[in-house]
Formats: C-alpha cells, sequence, structure tokens
C-alpha cells in the first residue's frame, strides 16, 4: 500500500509535468503561428516591394541557378514573369550578357536589340554571401543585378551629339555659302553683260544661257543654305505680287530652257498687293521652279498661274512631272528630305519657312505619276 501511495503520487506528478510541458508547448506553437504570420507578411510586403521597384531586381544563385526575378526585370529583358528558374532558361541572347555582368564589378551599360529600337541597360552586380543552414547543409554564393533602363538619357545624348554636330556643320555651311555668294553674283553680272553683246552670236548666247541657269541654280542652293541657317524675320514691305512674279518667271526661263521643259503662264491677277519681301518670294519661285524641272522630263511643262478672290491671292505651281509618292508627301517640308542623295533637301523647307513669315501657306497635291501642284496662298492687303 505504500508503494501503491507512492506511485499514485508519482503518477499525479508526472501528470502535472505532463499537464506544464503541454501548455509551454501550446504556448511555442502560438508563439511559432504568431511568428509564421508575421514571416509570411514581412515576404509579401518585401514582395510588394520588389513588384513595385523601378528598377529590375535579378537574384542568382551560384548553384541553385534563378532565385528571384522581379516583374521590372522581366520587362526589361523582354521575358515573360517567372518563366525562368535557370539560368539556362532565360533567352539565348540574354544569357551572355547576365553571365558577363556576374563576373564584373562595376557598373555598365548593354544594348538589347528589340524588334524596332535598341534598349539600353544599365546593371549593377552586388554579391551576398549565404551562411550553410541545417537543411541544405551548404553555403553558396548570391549574386543581386540591379537594372535600369538609360535609354532615355542615351537618346537625349546621342540628340546633343548630333545637334552639336548640326550647329557645327551649319555655321560652317554659312560661312561657305557666304564667300561662294559674292562670286556668283559677280558671274551673273559678266553673264548678263555679255547676253546684251551683239557680237558673240547665236551659239555665243546659247552658251550664255546655259550658264545663266548653272549660276542662277547654284545661287538658289546658296541662297537656301544662307536662308536656313539664318536668323531673324524677313522685312516685309508693300509690293505687287504681279511684278514679283514677272521678274521670278525671267529668272527662271533660262533653267527651263536648259531642262527642256516649257513654261505656261497665266497671270490672272493685276494690282493685287501683299505684305512681303521680294527676296524671300523669288526665292520660294527659283526653288519651286527648279524642284519641277529636276522631276520633269524633257518636254513636259510647267504651268504657274495666279488669280485672287477678297481675302487671298493663290499662285500655283503645277507640272507634268513623276510626282511625289503618298508615303514622301508628310515628309518633302522636312529639313534634309530629298528623293535625290545628291541634294540638301532645303528648298521646300525654304518655301514653307518664308511663306510661314509672310503669313501665308503652301500646300501640295501629287500622285506618283501624275504630276504635282504647289499652291501659295496670300493675305491680300
Amino acid at each position: 500500500m505504500a508503494t501503491a501511495d507512492r506511485m499514485e503520487a508519482s503518477y499525479g506528478q508526472l501528470q502535472a509535468e505532463v499537464a506544464r510541458l503541454r501548455r509551454e508547448l501550446e504556448e511555442r506553437n502560438a508563439a511559432l503561428t504568431v511568428s509564421l504570420a508575421e514571416n509570411k507578411n514581412i515576404r509579401a510586403a518585401l514582395k510588394r516591394i520588389l513588384d513595385a521597384l523601378p528598377c529590375g531586381v535579378i537574384v542568382i544563385d551560384a548553384n541553385d541557378g534563378i532565385v528571384l526575378v522581379n516583374p521590372e526585370a522581366s520587362r526589361l529583358l523582354g521575358t515573360p514573369a517567372n518563366s525562368a528558374s535557370l539560368l539556362q532558361q532565360f533567352p539565348a541572347h540574354i544569357q551572355p550578357l547576365l553571365k558577363a555582368a556576374i563576373s564584373r564589378d562595376d557598373e555598365h551599360e548593354i544594348t538589347l536589340n528589340a524588334e524596332k529600337t535598341a534598349r539600353w541597360l544599365s546593371i549593377r552586380r552586388t554579391a551576398l554571401h549565404v551562411e550553410s543552414s541545417p537543411d541544405n547543409g551548404r553555403a553558396s554564393d548570391q549574386f543581386v543585378l540591379i537594372l535600369r533602363d538609360v535609354t532615355a538619357r542615351k537618346e537625349a545624348e546621342q540628340q546633343r551629339e548630333t545637334s552639336r554636330n548640326m550647329l557645327a556643320l551649319g555655321e560652317m555651311a554659312a560661312v561657305l555659302a557666304h564667300e561662294i555668294r559674292n562670286p556668283l553674283g559677280s558671274m551673273e553680272l559678266w553673264t548678263s553683260v555679255l547676253d546684251k553683246q551683239s557680237t558673240i552670236g547665236e551659239e555665243g548666247k546659247y552658251c550664255v544661257e546655259h550658264l545663266q541657269a548653272g549660276i542662277r541654280a547654284l545661287s538658289a542652293t546658296v541662297n537656301n543654305v544662307l536662308q536656313f541657317h539664318g536668323h531673324g524675320s524677313a522685312g516685309l514691305v508693300r509690293l505687287k505680287v504681279k511684278t514679283v512674279l514677272q521678274n521670278g518667271i525671267a529668272f527662271v526661263r533660262p533653267l527651263a530652257e536648259q531642262a527642256g521643259v516649257k513654261l505656261a503662264i497665266n497671270l490672272e491677277i493685276d494690282n493685287e498687293e501683299i505684305e512681303g519681301d521680294p527676296n524671300g518670294l523669288q526665292q520660294v519661285i527659283l526653288n519651286l521652279a527648279i524642284n519641277a524641272f529636276r522631276h520633269t522630263l524633257t518636254g513636259g511643262s510647267l504651268s504657274i498661274s495666279a488669280r485672287s478672290n477678297e481675302k487671298l491671292l493663290l499662285v500655283d505651281f503645277a507640272d507634268t512631272g513623276e510626282g511625289i509618292a503618298e508615303q514622301d508627301l508628310k515628309n518633302i517640308f522636312n529639313p534634309g528630305f530629298s528623293r535625290g542623295s545628291q541634294r540638301p533637301g532645303l528648298g521646300l523647307t525654304i518655301c514653307q519657312r518664308i511663306m510661314e513669315q509672310h503669313r501665308g501657306a503652301i500646300r501640295v497635291i501629287s500622285r506618283a505619276c501624275q504630276g504635282t501642284r504647289f499652291s501659295l496662298e496670300f493675305p491680300i492687303l
């Protein structure tokens, strides 16, 4: 009975100890549950932060491959999100870029050729050493790659460089044009003197006319360069458009004869006046005429007509040339655009600029193989 009493007492103690251990286990399980919930919340918060980062993040394990790729990294590399768990599963053209980035300690830039444009990425590498854990029993090295899209900065740098080059080229072209214009003026003067000589004969006159045509075409190019790179607005005065047109037509007539293009003139205006610059308007006439002669076959024609209504004076240049392709119509007034690779492509740009200075407009109607019509509109005083 004494032994039974002792055993009963020991059993009671054992029950009490089991109850205590059960309470401790419950407390620890509760604490573990709270800790797991906190870890889950922290992981979710960290994932939201990584997903919201404006830069790409890639974590690569030296042993296990890809650990993490955030959405921005997938977008920058052009790969579907969560599509790669191994480095070898990335597209073939991206794998060497990532391998090279892992082996470099500096921040460097790479270019990815997309479907339409190239994308520039800046990549910075950070090395992490992960201590061994009881689960895997081994340590490993991890690398964090930070990716940023620097395409806009690269394009801005290229545009600035292009602008600097264009500015330097423009200044050089303006200087050359100034130096060339004076000798051209003298040549134009002397050819006019030769043309008035009665002793040079028909053959001499023919040569003088072709010489005048070449000089005037070259003068148009020089004036276009000076006008394009010049500053300030034109000095506008009150003038009669019919007189300006007649002078301009007389100036381009040798060019028409040299090109074998017939001129048809129909000026249905009298004393209508506009506020304009006679030199600028003559440049417009010269540019449009030269443009028509270049794209009209021998035997074709250029019609220059003028009419007016109550508010506007309208001047049309219509040729029977090869016309302008539909896809080119939106670009013909852009600086440098030309269907001939040996031409500067400034004539129509200068025409548009001069018309804007005159508070007017220039319009074009054209179809391939069906000729072209340029229309000028001036407000009448």
